[in-house]
């Protein structure tokens, strides 16, 4: 297949992967035509301002002011019509990959938007923050590209349903109103931690969207003046793209597999040491039950119970609750049974190619048993069979121990950059287990009985992100 001939022709490539891949793809590559478009008319608009600076050299004369003057705007505008035909050349890459993976049988990469190095808008933009009803604005804008479930429609009102956090919306936008990225953000306000916002709090993933280098760092250089306006200790932003601001952490990354499109090929990619891990769960005759609000009891059960064993606070029971009833979020709940009691769960949600766990617990009862290993082996199972072509098993620190289970699997790393602006240049959120300071607290939290920890880890676990 010659895919430059095809790309050269936006009908034809259109109408060959209607289809093919689904909607996701299909939003893509007409975002990603869009977008060549747009180059494409800066690129000839540019040529044309040349031009006219070129001939305006033989009525001028040479060593004048006025020639001077032209000289300094040829160099402009030849700087900025290089930048575009790069930007050009770095969007047809990206397009024929997008193409290659429709068509492929082993989709190479998984759907995480990463922004190319040398593509710079090149005209005039502004940023501003979108009232609540311009959200369709934005919607729309991040519903056309591979965006995390984050960004989608239904996360704002599940956040504040569940925490009391709202959220607010920045854009850059073109002259003539085009969206060309955008950032969201749930600001906190509370008495343990002060003020503070994360773009997308409680997840791996929600930080800036564009297709352009500069419009993303502009819009974090414009954050860090809201914080200092609104008096935000920091922002938090989270994204899997390099180099925009100097403030970064690096050191989680995400773990994820390219599934096969059958479960009797996982089967025989995982390997026998796998294989016999997960198979020794057998001997105690596990269940596993695939389900929604019906299993949100037994999940919760375990959760909590694995929560408390880690000295970390439980989140409320509500916020699970919240985002299986809201119908817009393909969400999934698993548990394991042994003896007919819950002893292993797993918490997921799927967006495009993509399933994610971004919870999963296992009681320390259960361990000896394997049953976490025979968990997961079903939970990939059963992602293969709702048409996944990736599986997400969450953020880890590099070489730790869940890096190393999740490695097993044949999962691959893909590194988190998360930015941190404050007026304070070397801040950083310290909200996090590996804090030092919160050791002695986390020893004591794993005395306290579950019960205890269901009614105060949902007032603690709220405000922290």
């Amino acid at each position: 297949m010659d895919i430059k001939r095809i790309i050269a022709s936006p009908a034809e490539l259109l109408k060959s992967v209607e289809g093919v891949e689904g909607d996701i793809k299909v939003k893509e590559i007409r975002s990603l035509i869009t977008e060549i478009a747009v180059v494409k008319e800066e690129i000839k608009r540019l040529k044309k301002s040349k031009g006219e600076v070129s001939g305006k050299f033989k009525k001028t004369a040479e060593g004048s002011e006025a020639y001077a003057l032209l000289v300094s705007e040829m160099q402009t505008v030849s700087q900025l019509l290089r930048s575009q035909e790069e930007c050009y050349k770095q969007l047809e890459k990206r397009l024929i990959r997008v193409v290659e993976n429709v068509f492929s049988t082993n989709a190479a990469l998984p759907p995480i938007q990463k922004i190319e190095e040398g593509c710079s808008f090149g005209d005039l933009y502004r940023i501003r923050e979108l009232a609540i009803n311009e959200w369709d604005i934005w919607f729309s804008y991040v519903g056309s590209r591979h965006t995390s479930a984050y960004h989608q429609r239904p996360w704002p009102k599940v956040i504040e349903q569940s925490f009391g956090h709202p959220t607010r919306i920045w854009v850059a936008e073109a002259v003539d109103g085009t969206v060309l990225g955008g950032v969201p953000l749930v600001f906190f306000n509370t008495k343990l931690f002060g003020k503070f916002a994360v773009s997308i709090p409680y997840f791996n993933y929600g930080g800036v969207v564009s297709s352009w280098i500069n419009v993303a760092r502009d819009l974090l250089t414009h954050l860090r003046q809201v914080g200092a306006e609104e008096g935000l200790s920091y922002i938090e932003v989270r994204t899997m793209q390099a180099n925009l601001h100097h403030n970064v952490s690096t050191k989680k990354v995400s773990m994820i597999l390219n599934l096969p499109p059958t479960n009797e090929e996982l089967e025989e990619r995982l390997g026998a040491k796998v294989r016999a891990q997960y198979k020794k769960a057998e001997e105690n005759f596990p269940e596993i039950r695939f389900g929604k609000e019906d299993l949100l009891e037994d999940f919760y059960q375990v959760f909590a119970q694995n929560m408390r064993d880690l000295g970390t606070p439980v989140y409320h029971k509500r916020w699970f609750a919240n985002i299986l009833a809201n119908d817009q979020i393909h969400s999934f709940i698993a548990v394991v049974y042994v003896n007919s009691r819950p002893v292993s769960c797993g918490f997921m949600i799927g967006h495009g190619e993509m399933l994610e766990i971004p919870w999963a617990s296992t009681i320390k009862a259960a361990n000896p048993m394997n049953a976490n290993m025979w968990m997961y082996r079903h939970i990939l199972g059963f992602a293969i069979q709702q048409g996944y072509r990736f599986f997400d098993f969450g953020r880890s620190t590099v070489n730790a121990g869940t890096y190393r289970f999740k490695k097993q699997w044949g999962a691959k790393p893909y590194p988190h950059y998360w930015y941190y602006l404050s007026e304070d240049e070397n801040r950083a959120s310290d909200l996090n287990p590996d804090n030092p300071k919160y050791k002695l607290m986390i020893a004591g939290w794993k005395l306290l009985p579950v019960w205890l920890t269901k009614i105060i880890g949902p007032i603690i676990v709220a405000d922290i992100p």
